[in-house]
């Protein structure tokens, strides 16, 4: 899908009065060859890759590329895993020579001036470098207002080229979606969350005339009819939310949206409900976590299972939202009793959609510190690290054996003849029904659960 936090960069550096490239191999389909002659022919002062956690192995094969390809560009890595671990992203990716803390969209800039100028970083706050065979950190900056952000260099990650992209949500309204991000920050304390460490804890709003302009200026160049709020903090304001409905309302925007990263049911309300659907929202995704009230609590997610079954009665009854549920199987301390809770009780609630999410220890969160504290034999295998990758199981539990409860959870659920039946009678297109195929192939029928089935580069015949 489009990247807005590097589109975000691309117009920082671009307002600097930089020129940027801006390269996705996925979208373009490069092989590892095209990838190193673009960058050989440009001559990069700086290349800016950003690495998640679960994708560590695919960052160092394109951070290696770069500096096969350009030994005397900067390479500075950013996203969530540099922020988790400044210092252990540039201990694990060799080829990168600095690694930036939370947001980027100055330090950047800032970066760029210290390698044109020839100086260095020591200088520029919330970044660590290598110098002397030594990785240094520098102090972190204080979090920035966002209404000073540009809008996103949407020239550079054009819709239209990614019709075909996969976010968190499987359905779609409209012909053409896109992503907007709102905000930043979360001031809750889930143990497993790591979104305060990368955006602080206080939550920070674009302004709605902003973030309006955005989505029109979406409709009317790229022919956008949907977009997914990328925030799971959209409904704590409430003021914010009305104004931003009652905008779209007001200036009659004809724009399909949805709220697929998540939002939080003990913020919602009927009123709210209402002016979301009336403005053209039509699903969300809620963050349930556990069927265990005592794994609830260890998560301190600050929900119970009635109030899960309260809200998402009120969602169901209130609007015709399509509603999906996060759960996550295999959480420290966890039984076989309480993953059977929460697969009965995800197919006990009213949702159209479930994942169910493998538990992953993110360096940095208050889960990832108890384990070190209370099952120090657990070493997170960054590497081999993926999104869907079952490499931890709760300790009396074989992690051989995780696999076969996301495959029965999947199952549980999705098998249903009323599920199956609405999920066929959803599907519009080709496309929907290859991702539901693709789904079902990774999620329900795959052996292993260990490994992802992504790539970096294209193929030689694509």
């Amino acid at each position: 899908m489009p990247d807005l936090g590097i589109g975000f960069l691309a117009s920082a550096m671009r307002n600097a009065g930089y020129d940027v490239d801006f390269i996705d191999v996925r979208r373009d389909g490069l092989s590892r060859e095209a990838f190193i002659g673009r960058v050989k022919s440009q001559k990069y002062l700086l290349a800016g890759v950003k690495v998640f956690s679960t994708a560590l192995a695919e960052a160092n094969e394109v951070l290696h590329a770069i500096r096969q390809a350009a030994p005397e560009t900067k390479i500075v890595i950013g996203g969530p895993h540099p922020t988790h671990t400044p210092e252990g992203a540039l201990l694990s990716c060799p080829d990168a020579d600095i690694s930036v803390v939370g947001e980027g969209d100055v330090v950047i800039v800032e970066l760029a001036r210290c390698f044109e100028n020839g100086l260095s970083p020591a200088s520029v706050e919330s970044v660590a470098y290598r110098e002397n065979g030594e990785i240094k950190l520098t102090r972190r900056r204080t979090f920035l207002e966002l209404d000073a952000l540009p809008t996103p260099a949407w020239d550079l990650m054009d819709p239209r080229l990614y019709q075909n992209f996969e976010d968190l949500w499987f359905f779609s309204k409209g012909k053409l979606k896109a992503p907007i991000t709102i905000g930043r920050g979360c001031p809750f304390k889930c143990t497993f969350c790591s979104d305060f460490i990368v955006s602080g804890k206080n939550v920070r709003y674009r302004k709605v005339e902003s973030v309006i302009s955005e989505i029109e200026m979406l409709i009317a160049q790229y022919g956008v009819d949907e977009v997914h709020l990328t925030d799971s903090i959209f409904t704590i304001n409430k003021k914010y939310v009305y104004e931003f409905t009652n905008s779209i309302v007001r200036k009659n925007i004809k724009i399909h949206w949805a709220t697929p990263y998540g939002t939080r049911l003990d913020t919602l309300d009927a009123d709210l409900l209402m002016a979301m659907e009336e403005a053209g929202c039509y699903g969300t995704s809620v963050g349930i976590e556990s069927g265990s009230e005592e794994i609830m609590k260890f998560i301190k997610k600050q929900i119970t299972p009635q109030l899960v079954e309260e809200k998402l009665a009120l969602i169901k009854s209130t609007t015709r939202f399509l509603v999906q549920g996060f759960f996550i199987l295999g959480y420290p301390t966890e039984t076989r009793e309480t993953m059977q809770a929460t697969i009965d009780f995800a197919c006990r609630l009213p949702l159209d959609m479930a994942v169910f999410a493998p538990f992953r220890a993110t360096p940095g969160t208050e889960i990832a510190q108890y384990l070190e504290q209370n099952e120090p034999e657990f070493k997170p295998d960054w590497i081999n690290q993926t999104v869907e990758s079952l490499l931890y199981a709760p300790r009396g539990i074989p992690v051989a054996e995780m696999p076969q409860w996301h495959r029965k959870a999947y199952r549980a659920f999705y098998f249903r003849p009323s599920i199956a039946l609405r999920f066929l009678r959803m599907i519009r297109g080709g496309r929907e029904l290859s991702l539901l195929a693709r789904k079902f192939k990774y999620r329900i029928f795959r052996k292993t659960g260990t490994t992802s089935d992504s790539t970096v580069w294209a193929s030689p015949e694509n």
